[in-house]
């Protein structure tokens, strides 16, 4: 009895046991498929979230780098390409030898083709940019001013054609209207602008509202007399736009460094790409006061033309207001004047 006892339970204990381990075995198989298949979609999330960040990252870079255009240069190299002065012929609004070198270096060494110019002056600026497009195939420059003559009897830009006239037959000349009128039936995109017109606000900032839809992604701008207001003789108050107008440009800015007297007056912005993020940046710079307010003509074009290339209800809103407060602004200034 104790025999067939100890038999019984022998056998039961193994019984037990080996269905245990059965069981184990399954259990163990269960996890181990429950943890593959766990592991594998959390690894999946993992690298599908580390691509789609590098992703951001790949496509944030190619919005805002500049892509296109070479601001490492030593510009004193292109003495060689500058036109020779020995007469003095450039006109004197152009004479800093450094301001010549950098606008003929930024051209060349990118081989720019397409290059606008607004305002135009004796046509200093303009046998610069005309003498450093001389050999690049399928050149041109457009030359703006809102005026026709710079002196009673001298057309604007007489200079190009009195001392370099074969300089002007890659040479687009309009006088006489607002830049935006002209480049909206021209059909073209620049590479390079140069803004040097009124100095006073809101010019040059009118005027880069008005270029900015003709540029090229990563154009170059250029703006001269930077520092105009620090040499502007008036006895009131000045409100200058090229010196407001840099700063608040989205790209690298690059200032030229004279040997002597150090920054030079004239500074260039190599545009980012995304240029539309920034519109209310350079609509709001027109809130500042104006020195002079256009004509109700000219105001008007004006209107037309920003809600055509700046849909944004934002933006014309703000030029509106600009408007409205300066003319207040303007006649409570005169007013002051005459009491």
């Amino acid at each position: 009895m104790k025999s067939t006892n100890y038999y019984n339970m022998n056998k039961e204990k193994k019984f037990f046991k080996k269905t245990k381990t059965k069981y184990n075995k399954y259990e163990n198989n269960n996890r181990f498929k429950l943890f593959n298949n766990n592991t594998s979609k959390f690894f999946f999330i993992i690298l599908l979230l580390i691509i789609i960040i590098q992703f951001i990252i790949i496509n944030n870079k190619s919005k805002y780098k500049r892509v296109k255009y070479d601001i490492n240069f030593k510009y004193e190299e292109y003495d060689k390409d500058i036109i020779p002065d020995k007469e003095n012929k450039i006109s004197k609004r152009l004479t800093e030898l450094e301001e010549i070198q950098y606008i003929n270096g930024i051209i060349r060494k990118n081989k720019l083709k397409t290059c606008l110019e607004i305002g135009v002056g004796y046509g200093g600026s303009s046998i610069v940019i005309l003498n450093a497009l001389k050999d690049i195939k399928n050149s041109v420059l457009v030359s703006i001013d809102l005026y026709t003559e710079i002196a009673p009897g001298k057309t604007m830009g007489y200079k190009v054609y009195e001392n370099f006239p074969e300089l002007a037959k890659n040479w687009k000349l309009y006088t006489g209207d607002q830049p935006h009128k002209i480049l909206v039936n021209l059909n073209m995109k620049f590479d390079f602008v140069l803004l040097d017109s009124a100095h006073l606000s809101p010019g040059e900032i009118i005027n880069f509202i008005e270029v900015l839809p003709f540029l090229k992604e990563n154009a170059i701008v250029i703006v001269h007399d930077i520092f105009y207001h620090f040499w502007h003789d008036s006895k009131t108050k000045f409100y200058p736009s090229c010196i407001s107008l840099i700063p608040a440009i989205y790209g690298d800015k690059v200032l030229i460094y004279r040997k002597v007297g150090g920054v030079s007056n004239m500074g260039a912005v190599f545009l980012y790409s995304n240029q539309e993020e920034h519109y209310l940046d350079y609509f709001l710079l027109l809130l500042n006061f104006w020195e002079y307010i256009p004509s109700d003509e000219q105001i008007n074009d004006l209107r037309r033309f920003i809600k055509k290339y700046y849909k944004d209800n934002e933006y014309i809103n703000i030029f509106n207001i600009a408007v409205r407060e300066n003319i207040a602004a303007y006649q409570k200034f005169q007013n002051n004047i005459n009491k």
